[in-house]
């Protein structure tokens, strides 16, 4: 197997002769036998970036997995870091993905905290026994469910921070308890510059009313996955390391990434998050778009104005994101200075960069080269909220595929996120 040295290596001499082939075409054009020469190393380069990624990948994994481990070997009470008041009546602080929840010792986030509380619902998920008899909380939703332990819920969210970029990109709100929704206050517009004027002015100071303000509702939304898993494996999960809850877990987190990342990206907002390739008054106008020349293809030069139509703050926090399709073409195109857009990372832990700012690339991101659609983006992501609900439910399906001798189990909770600030994102889109 090669190392990682070896597959940087290799793709880097791959782009050099690539680069090599462009800068000799003939008035910029490639003929056929050298498009085909440039198209063959063009693939080699994605399957040595893919190969590279999932290396990458697996160390993350192995990270990953020992840090689990060692969660493991604690106690459920130590896995949610839940603080113990020191006077009766004073609140527990417990940790949930990124972020200490102050909860009351009698309320039922708190019984949900405890030992005993994820012992039994542990035996639930393995064994099927009855809910009441156990204790545990009923969940809100009307469709069933108990209520999961808070270490299987902060586990989830951080399952699901790891595996949805956007996430690791965005603003995570704590999570909410108690309220419908968050309503997010957004400065619209400002107000003009500031006049000079005399000590003793000959007419009053006029009045600017060019400030306002607009409020954006974040309201968690219901999101419901379905699971499947042996029955041998059940009767076997309560020797493995955090038992049926542990495995229940991963898939359902994994579940829910994908499609909170595709929502994130794409949604429409009606019982779902605001994507930001979605234009709304509500999250991302089309006064935020840089339209193309071309309604099939994008130049270096729009990909040069999209980033700098971002205010200076907002372009020293800027991340792309683009799809596989936009970079493979991004990879022909160079500045006025003859210099390409794309800059690879031709050494181990240096990242590929475009304009030297990051990129994310996603293959949810809108890859159709049509007229009038959207193909990237630039944007100061701190400002897409994610808004989660404390609440998540597991359900246990004991007959539904009993012919397959599996159990299912449904998992339902909620989340909401949208862009709050307009002006901190940019999209790029093809001419309608």
């Amino acid at each position: 197997m090669k190392s990682l040295k070896e597959l940087y290596d290799e793709r880097a001499k791959l782009i050099q002769d690539n680069r090599k082939l462009l800068n000799s075409a003939t008035d910029g054009k490639l003929t056929a036998a050298q498009h085909e020469e440039y198209e063959k190393r063009d693939k080699d380069v994605d399957s040595l970036s893919d190969e590279i990624s999932g290396r990458l990948k697996v160390d993350s994994l192995r990270d990953k997995e020992k840090r689990y481990d060692d969660m493991e070997r604690e106690t459920p009470r130590r896995q949610t870091e839940q603080k113990a008041p020191e006077r009766p009546g004073q609140t527990l602080t417990v940790k949930v993905g990124r972020h200490d929840v102050s909860v009351q010792p009698e309320s039922r986030l708190a019984s949900r905290s405890t030992e005993e509380y994820v012992a039994q619902f542990d035996r639930y998920l393995a064994w099927g026994e009855v809910g009441q008899q156990l204790g545990l909380v009923v969940g809100k939703d009307d469709k069933g469910g108990y209520a999961a332990p808070v270490a299987m819920t902060s586990r989830l969210i951080k399952f699901v921070d790891d595996n949805v970029f956007m996430r690791g990109l965005a603003t995570v709100l704590p999570p909410i308890m108690d309220a419908v929704s968050l309503g997010a206050v957004s400065y619209d517009s400002d107000t003009g510059d500031s006049d000079w004027t005399a000590e003793v002015p000959a007419s009053d100071i006029s009045e600017d009313d060019g400030m306002t303000f607009g409020k954006r509702e974040l309201r968690p939304h219901l999101l419901t996955k379905l699971v499947k898993a042996s029955d041998k494996f059940l009767r076997t999960a309560a020797t493995l390391p955090g038992g049926a809850a542990n495995f229940i877990g991963d898939r359902l987190g994994y579940k829910f990434s994908i499609t909170e990342e595709k929502a994130y990206l794409t949604g429409s907002g009606a019982q779902q998050p605001l994507g930001v390739f979605v234009a709304s008054n509500d999250g991302i106008p089309t006064g935020r778009d840089t339209t193309c020349a071309s309604s099939t293809d994008f130049t270096a030069d729009e990909v040069i104005n999209a980033l700098y139509a971002l205010k200076t703050q907002y372009q020293d926090r800027a991340t792309g994101l683009f799809s596989r399709e936009f970079i493979r073409r991004l990879r022909t195109k160079k500045d006025g200075n003859g210099q390409y857009l794309w800059a690879p990372g031709l050494v181990a832990g240096q990242p590929d960069r475009v304009l030297n700012r990051p990129y994310v690339q996603s293959e949810n991101v809108p890859s159709t080269y049509t007229a009038g659609l959207y193909v990237g983006m630039w944007g100061d992501f701190s400002w897409y909220w994610i808004q989660d609900s404390m609440g998540m439910t597991v359900q246990r399906l004991n007959e539904l595929f009993q012919l397959k001798n599996q159990t299912g189990f449904l998992g339902r909770r909620e989340t909401d996120g949208m862009p709050v600030l307009a002006e901190a994102f940019q999209r790029i889109k093809l001419k309608p």
